[in-house]
């Protein structure tokens, strides 16, 4: 660990210093530093990845991210940056932020991920708080859903409960058996616990082909008409996909506060 090399380099340059110590002082003492390395934080946090590297998430960061990385996709990043800013700086929010990314492939949805596991955690995806799951990579059969139910909420509760900041994503929500999606459900709502464990700083990030189709129709509806893309509006989308994306079998049934939730165009 570094701060044992910087401790060890110290006693190397001064070895008259070390001659005159008794090793079970010298051993004492190495104890205290380690100690105080491990049960301290901030500091600990200076050399090992710790939850939430990045308590004060910066807005302006996310924002110019966002504005540099993502290209085309005016209302995405405008829902982004509000819901994902508002929600990290609140210390005691009611429930976990739930974003719901929809469009073809191609269309930006896993980097959106990407950008916003970035600005919370340094190692973004690679980070061991930030959880991706594939439906056809790691849900791949129907038989065996009542298993993969219970890993799933097993490694949910087991990753909240070492990190309230969790951030989950599942893409190729389309394609996800119907009765994992009763699995995460629990975890979306107003409470404080379940099963001892509060999910209410935790982030749910769902991505989904579902609903690119009405999409599609309505970008082309604007373009038809002479107006520019970014004149679409968020209620431009909201009823085109809470028919064909929300309604879905394999989608999760939304709340009216779940339809602020983003989508990509």
């Amino acid at each position: 660990m570094k701060l044992c090399r910087a401790a060890l380099g110290v006693l190397l340059l001064a070895p008259l210093g070390v001659r005159a110590v008794e090793p079970i002082s010298l051993g004492l003492a190495l104890a205290g530093v380690l100690t105080g390395y491990i049960s301290y934080p901030r500091l600990y946090c200076l050399f090992a990845e710790c939850c939430v590297q990045k308590p004060n998430l910066s807005r302006k960061e996310l924002q110019k991210d966002l504005n540099s990385k993502l290209f085309g996709q005016h209302l995405a990043k405008k829902v982004i940056l509000n819901a994902v800013s508002g929600f990290m700086s609140n210390a005691k929010p009611k429930k976990p932020l739930t974003l719901s990314l929809h469009g073809w492939t191609g269309t930006g949805k896993n980097f959106a991920s990407k950008i916003i596991a970035e600005n919370i955690y340094e190692g973004g995806l690679n980070s061991d708080y930030v959880h991706l799951f594939v439906a056809t990579l790691h849900f791949p059969h129907a038989s065996n859903v009542t298993l993969y139910k219970d890993q799933l909420q097993l490694w949910i509760r087991g990753n909240v409960s070492a990190c309230a900041r969790s951030i989950f994503i599942f893409d190729e929500m389309d394609k996800m058996h119907a009765g994992l999606i009763d699995a995460i459900k629990p975890f979306l709502d107003y409470y404080d616990h379940v099963d001892g464990v509060s999910y209410q700083k935790a982030i749910f990030i769902f991505l989904s082909n579902a609903g690119a189709e009405r999409i599609t129709d309505v970008a082309l509806d604007f373009w038809r008409s002479g107006k520019q893309r970014e004149e679409i509006k968020l209620k431009d989308m909201e009823h085109a996909l809470s028919v064909s994306a929300f309604n879905n079998r394999n989608n999760l049934k939304c709340s009216p506060e779940a339809m602020k939730l983003m989508r990509t165009l």
